[in-house]
């Protein structure tokens, strides 16, 4: 199986190169890592779908109530990611097809007064996260031995999840600040450009 996905990967990039050398475009270094890249998380989501078949068969084989429910939790994060994957591919391949050569964009962009607001809304997010897992905390420790420590196992996840919520936010931030930094560096170099005297030399 790894070798047929291997072949197939293969015969994708060959066909890209062709095509690129009928139009007589210019493979970039980046362009090359963006269309492996795509081709990779194309392969991950061959293989994670086979896996969420077993989990779904599985699931629906088994007479126990908890086994379908906990499975049933997997199935879900598991659809998630794929079609997480899926849209990763769909992104990469939009723009694969709008520019050959270019770079990638990886601002975040909001107007002004917007990406103030978002930013505060941000840090409001990463405060009531931080206190949401103090508290998944105290409820799992009261409630372990409940249920066959289902509950416990429960809010686990939940403190993942939030935490994972933190990695997410903390990432957007700092994407925002430096998206607002980014005027004041060209308003300064605007600055001292109109400074500059105007030269002498003839």
């Amino acid at each position: 199986m790894a070798r047929s996905v291997r072949t197939g990967v293969i015969k994708a990039l060959a066909s890209q190169k062709v095509e690129d050398y009928i139009w007589g475009m210019p493979e970039s270094q980046e362009f090359s890592a963006v269309q492996g890249l795509m081709n990779e998380f194309q392969s991950h989501a061959n293989h994670e779908e086979r896996w969420l078949s077993s989990y779904k068969d599985i699931a629906n084989e088994s007479k126990d109530p908890l086994i379908r429910f906990l499975l049933g939790l997997i199935v879900t994060d598991e659809q998630r990611h794929h079609e997480l994957t899926s849209r990763m591919i769909s992104k990469l391949k939009n723009e694969l097809a709008r520019t050959r050569t270019e770079g990638l964009s990886r601002r975040v962009y909001e107007e002004g007064g917007k990406r103030t607001q978002l930013f505060s809304s941000v840090e409001r997010f990463l405060e009531a996260e931080r206190k949401g897992i103090q508290e998944y905390q105290r409820l799992r420790k009261q409630s372990q031995g409940l249920y066959r420590d289902v509950f416990a196992l429960l809010y686990t996840t939940m403190i993942h999840d939030s935490r994972k919520h933190i990695g997410i936010l903390e990432f957007l931030r700092r994407k925002l600040t430096e998206n607002r930094e980014l005027p004041r560096k060209r308003k300064t170099s605007h600055k001292r450009s109109a400074a500059k005297p105007p030269s002498t030399e003839r």
